[in-house]
């Protein structure tokens, strides 16, 4: 029989082998009775996916429904709380011993978290975790009962709904509805861009449990740290030529902070898994392909928090039903292997529940009270980014301290206005030590994601390992914002542009149409000892659009509300350097931006710009897809905004319409493979330097058959933290605090130098690599190239970067080079 008249089979009885796992269900709302029809028939919306939890919870004293914030789209994230009767009336009393889970003390009861679909095309686990928790629910299973009694399981079936809702509606919408189409050229096995798999940001939410940047993730981690699960099982689908696996992963591939007791329990619940999927003749496989090394996906966060976190794949049909190599996959398929491997995750953490409670007390044993040795953070000025670190921190459940008062340290003043203290020894100890390592040598340099994360790289910070504070340096209590009141005689304000508020401050500014310019030199106002480096705005109280006395007033409002200091100054003379009247002080003009999406882009980076253009700094922005791009008045926008990609489609005649965009005045901002079209197409004059010239520094002459893969993994830059060295004057620089500032690399791509004088804002040191995986060859050949420039053409200019600016909008040290491309940089070469 061919595939796909076995998947019209399947498809006129799609929920068979789901419903055969289960034991009779007699209740008055059945999963089927609520959804109309078989489980697995269509994909269930997340509204389906709340409505049938409510109504499990509303019917059965066994579950109970948690809460943990909406997502961007404003869908509510739930979570089954299923325990015994008797539990759930003490589940006060149950949260309160979980939280002293930290401090090293034994809490016997077991917490099981199974969490599914944080993908939103990665379906199957969201229907498998419906069928689970009807089935706890309503099960007289002897060791159901027994589960329940002695632990309390945790089920989130959509970690991300927005994702999920794209991708329902999507394979809903072209499944075929008589005959289910297998065929992999079928268009609900492909959707368009940007897929289900991302959140409203196109953010991948499984590479969020570090950053938290999105409300998803923030309720994820808020509830981890509330239970204090010894066991979460992180559910997941991978492509459909592949059977299924669960971990361990490669075992040289594991976190080296990860304790080897973790690796041993997880292959040990893993036998739980062989068992149960050998029993069904499902093919599996372990030990291969996906590794335990970045601690920022939902698998391996656990792992530095006290429990066993076991990641899941299931070959996916991306619809109904699809050819495979291992004779088809069907959606009511992989359900029924996702229910499977769910009910074994719980026997096996229900058999081992003594282990894993010992492991969870042992690694926090002895670490509950905060030492007086530690990290001294300084964000260099910047007050909104300290509170940021802080707010990071806090929802990690690190311990951190402000510092009370300023204090030296070596010839580093550190501000109680910008520095915490973080000590090395606290519950959290081995999560601190996670978000701020650096590390450059591996066992094995293949990485399934980034290899390098420290958020001193990703915040720019100045730290001092092994401080020791005074008994009246520190204090819980955050720095107060204080603003400086302007006086009757102010002829302007300045700010401070190294603020992480002055973006949004500016754009709000613009929207009200209130004049701002900037200095493109430093400058210290008369009677003040406080110099102004180049990029500080300027307010003049004289305002076409208010009178000074009803301009003062909103200006210290808005500034309150952006947390922006605002200098009064009296007079327009400065003390050195450019008067304030001065031409050296350029008017910025209001941003309309262009973001190119759709076809050909990364859609991670164009969320990540939206993202920061959006939520950020609060500048509106216009997405159009690549393929209208031709068609739109370019007239309109300041500023047309390229993400990673790949732009071949797009033709000359384009090309030429971009090129006078720019002549008339407008602004490129390209980043990595972007830049590749637009030296292509004659925009950008300087040379890109693409994956096949650095391969070239590999040599491979005699290397064996066996060794293909090593070589591969050398030549691959997963993720490597690398230094870029500024041109400090360049108005691209504008509001950095120090010569040089970390960037994510994760594309094989450098510049040539034209030899043009003032192009290049940035190079890379000799010695670049900070943190991560980078290969010598790579080292040496990135040494000294170009990084960052902004060339000229016309009244315009083009802005280009070989690295992600925004990366995963974490990267908080480098966006303020793309608010100057933005805002300061075409005031700045205009003159």
């Amino acid at each position: 029989m061919s595939f796909p008249s076995v998947f019209a089979s399947l498809g006129r009885a799609l929920c068979c082998c789901v419903c055969l796992s289960l034991p009779p269900i007699t209740h008055a709302t059945s999963l089927e009775a609520y959804l109309g029809y078989p489980l697995g028939e269509w994909h269930v919306r997340h509204d389906q996916v709340n409505g049938f939890l409510e109504k499990l919870a509303a019917e059965n004293p066994r579950v109970s429904l948690e809460t943990t914030g909406y997502s961007h789209e404003r869908r509510r994230q739930l979570t089954a709380v299923i325990t015994s009767p008797t539990n759930q009336a003490r589940l006060d009393e149950i949260l309160a011993d979980r939280a002293m889970v930290k401090q090293g003390k034994a809490q016997p009861l077991l917490v099981i978290w199974l969490a599914y679909s944080i993908h939103g095309d990665e379906a199957s686990g969201a229907h498998a975790a419906l069928a689970l928790a009807e089935q706890l629910a309503h099960s007289q299973e002897s060791w159901i009962t027994e589960l329940l009694d002695s632990s309390v399981v945790l089920i989130t079936p959509s970690q991300n709904p927005d994702g999920l809702d794209r991708f329902a509606n999507w394979s809903n919408s072209y499944r075929g509805i008589a005959v289910p189409v297998a065929d992999e050229n079928h268009k609900e096995h492909n959707q368009n861009w940007p897929a289900g798999r991302y959140n409203h940001f196109l953010a991948d939410l499984n590479r969020d449990w570090l950053f938290l940047r999105h409300p998803e993730s923030r309720g994820r981690v808020a509830l981890l740290h509330k239970w204090q699960p010894q066991y979460v099982g992180d559910f997941h689908e991978m492509g459909h030529n592949q059977s299924y696996f669960f971990q361990p992963g490669v075992p040289e591939r594991t976190h080296p902070l990860t304790e080897k007791r973790n690796q041993q329990l997880t292959d040990k619940l893993a036998n739980f898994y062989r068992q149960a999927l050998d029993a069904k003749q499902q093919a599996y496989f372990s030990r291969q392909g996906f590794d335990d090394f970045f601690y920022g996906k939902g698998s391996t966060y656990p792992d530095i928090n006290g429990a066993i976190g076991v990641l899941f794949e299931q070959a996916s049909a991306r619809g109904q039903v699809q050819d495979s190599q291992y004779g088809g996959i069907s959606l009511a398929k992989a359900i029924d292997n996702q229910l499977t491997t769910s009910l074994a995750a719980l026997k096996g953490a229900f058999q081992l529940r003594q282990e894993l409670i010992g492991f969870q007390t042992d690694f926090y044993a002895g670490k509950g009270k905060p030492g007086k040795q530690g990290r001294l953070i300084s964000t260099q000025g910047d007050r909104q980014r300290l509170l940021l670190l802080a707010d990071l921190l806090s929802q990690h459940g690190v311990v951190y301290r402000y510092l009370a008062q300023d204090v030296k340290e070596g010839k580093q003043i550190f501000s109680s206005s910008d520095s915490l203290f973080i000590p090395t020894e606290q519950s959290q100890s081995v999560l601190v030590e996670a978000l701020f390592e650096r590390r450059t040598r591996f066992e094995d340099p293949t990485f399934y994601d980034v290899s390098g994360w420290d958020l001193g790289s990703a915040f720019n910070l100045v730290i001092v390992e092994n401080f020791r504070p005074g008994a009246n340096e520190i204090s819980p209590d955050a720095p107060v914002f204080q603003q400086q009141a302007p006086a009757e005689d102010t002829v302007a304000l300045l700010v401070d542009w190294q603020q992480s508020g002055a973006a949004p401050l500016l754009a709000q500014l613009h929207r009200d149409g209130i004049a701002v310019r900037a200095s493109v030199k430093p400058f210290t106002p008369v009677a003040s000892d406080r110099p102004f480096a180049a990029g500080t705005l300027m307010i003049s109280t004289a305002q076409k659009q208010m009178t000074q006395e009803t301009l003062l007033p909103y200006l210290t409002n808005l500034a309150g509300q952006f947390e922006v200091n605002l200098v009064p100054v009296s007079s327009f003379a400065s003390a050195t350097g450019i008067d304030l009247g001065s031409g050296d002080f350029v008017p910025l003009k209001p941003v309309k931006a262009l973001l190119v999406s759709g076809r050909g882009t990364d859609a991670t980076e164009v969320g990540e710009i939206w993202h920061y253009l959006d939520i950020e700094i609060k500048q509106g922005v216009t997405l159009v897809d690549s393929d209208r791009l031709a068609r739109v008045n370019l007239e309109r926008y300041t500023h047309l905004l390229l993400a990673d990609g790949n732009y071949d489609h797009l033709d000359d005649a384009l090309a030429r319409k971009l090129s006078e965009f720019v002549e008339q005045g407008g602004v490129i901002v390209a980043q990595k493979r972007a830049l590749t079209w637009l030296n292509k197409r004659t925009l950008l004059r300087n040379t890109v330097l693409e994956e096949g010239f650095y391969k070239q520094q590999f040599a491979t002459t005699g290397l064996g058959y066996d060794e293909k893969d090593a070589l591969r993994a050398r030549q691959a830059i997963g993720g490597a933290i690398l230094n870029w060295q500024l041109d400090p004057a360049h108005p691209l620089a504008f509001g950095i605090p120090s010569a040089t500032v970390p960037v994510m690399k994760n594309e094989v791509l450098g510049l040539s130098d034209t030899g043009e004088p003032f192009v290049i804002a940035a190079r890379y040191p000799q010695n670049p690599l900070v943190s991560g995986y980078l290969s010598g060859e790579y080292q040496r050949a990135f040494g000294l190239s170009n990084a960052l420039l902004a060339e000229p053409k016309g009244r315009g200019v083009v802005v280009g970067a070989t690295d992600n600016l925004l990366f995963r909008n974490i990267w908080l040290g480098t966006e303020k080079i793309y608010a100057n491309a933005l805002y300061l940089l075409p005031a700045a070469m205009s003159r």
